[in-house]
């Protein structure tokens, strides 16, 4: 049975290993950083806010297994301690949803008991965090389809995903909680696809930000709305560093665009999505 997330996954020539925590991020982390292996996938931990600082899943719709959901199986994970995780009393009599951050359909596969146990699996308290309702039935839970979807032949994909935690994001300590808890509703989140193309890797980040309201007028992200963006933008947002190779897998590394007074600039960009073909997959040289 496969355990955890796996750099190679894609292939011995393309590995994807995991992203190296700095900042505000390391400092934050459990167990200075400490992988967790599920079925499938591995999560890394915040312990101030109690959620993931991300969770990374290998994902073959080759071997996908139709496992019923059951809402029944939330459990906290021993090894994280329960003292670490969120748990039912932050998502009951409010808006917020039980949102997975690696999704459940994307980890069943395998034969039938690998897939059951991933299923179980991906329903810990690690593997979610706070989302309102409208975010987590929208287009930010079809991009890993959408993805797939695109592509000719591969069907394997490895998938990160995780919230973009701010110092000003509202403290929320369910309906009958104490303030202090430190837990707090997410800015946003984002999400990282790596795959293969004609044996060339490549990767997809996007970003959704699900604040209400614009702190200082200075967010450019319209609130549920979700953005393909450079790897750059989720490194910036979350402090985690990935293999330089990976930024330049990314189609959206740099976008040409002619000024006036300077000519032609390479500057990052941001892609609004709204249906599957807006997803940009490559990119041809100008």
């Amino acid at each position: 049975m496969s355990i955890g997330y796996d750099p190679f996954f894609l292939g011995e020539k393309h590995e994807v290993p995991l992203p190296l925590l700095i900042g505000k991020t390391a400092q934050d982390a459990l167990h200075n950083g400490k992988v967790y292996d599920f079925t499938h996938f591995s999560i890394v931990m915040n312990q101030r806010r109690k959620c993931a600082i991300y969770s990374a899943a290998c994902v073959d719709e080759s071997r996908m297994v139709q496992i019923p959901r059951d809402n029944k199986s939330w459990h906290f994970d021993p090894r994280i301690g329960e003292e670490n995780q969120a748990g039912h009393e932050y998502y009951a009599q409010n808006d917020f949803d039980k949102g997975h951050l690696t999704r459940r359909k994307d980890v069943c596969w395998g034969d039938r008991r690998e897939a059951e146990k991933a299923n179980y699996d991906s329903f810990c308290y690690a593997n979610i965090a706070l989302q309102y309702h409208h975010f987590n039935t929208g287009i930010w839970n079809c991009l890993e389809d959408w993805v797939l979807d695109g592509l000719e032949n591969e069907k394997k994909m490895l998938v990160f995903t995780g919230p973009i935690c701010k110092e000003e994001d509202e403290e929320y300590c369910g309906v009958h909680g104490e303030p202090g808890c430190q837990i707090k509703i997410p800015f946003g989140f984002w999400k990282c696809v790596f795959f293969t193309v004609r044996q060339k890797l490549t990767s997809l980040s996007f970003v959704i930000r699900q604040r209400p309201d614009r702190l200082h007028d200075s967010c450019e992200y319209e609130r549920l709305e979700t953005y393909q963006v450079p790897l750059a933008v989720i490194t910036k947002e979350t402090e985690l560093l990935f293999m330089h190779s990976l930024y330049e897998a990314n189609p959206l590394y740099f976008w040409k665009r002619l000024s006036p007074a300077a000519g032609p600039i390479n500057i990052p960009e941001q892609h609004r999505i709204q249906q599957p073909s807006d997803i940009v997959f490559g990119r041809e040289p100008e």
